[in-house]
């Protein structure tokens, strides 16, 4: 989780709150952007986590707003 390569960014509960919050994601997560695939909505990939910190149901999240700039910029750099 601490290195990131060309492509990639992560949303972390200590480094942004709000952005984690708002993805609705339940672990520190890294986004690999070079290697980009289409999930199926099941149990194997979106499982309810043990401690079910948004209850009994996945939570669908978006990208916090402050985190636009960071996800171009790991995106453009894969361009370049």
């Amino acid at each position: 989780m601490n290195r990131l390569y060309t492509g990639e960014f992560r949303i972390a509960k200590v480094d942004r709150p709000a952005a984690y919050s708002s993805a609705g994601l339940s672990y520190d997560t890294k986004f690999n952007l070079r290697s980009v695939i289409e999930l199926p909505f099941n149990d194997v990939y979106f499982n309810v986590p043990q401690h079910a910190p948004h209850g009994q149901n996945p939570k669908l999240g978006t990208l916090h707003p402050s985190m636009v700039r960071i996800a171009a910029s790991a995106h453009a750099s894969i361009r370049s």
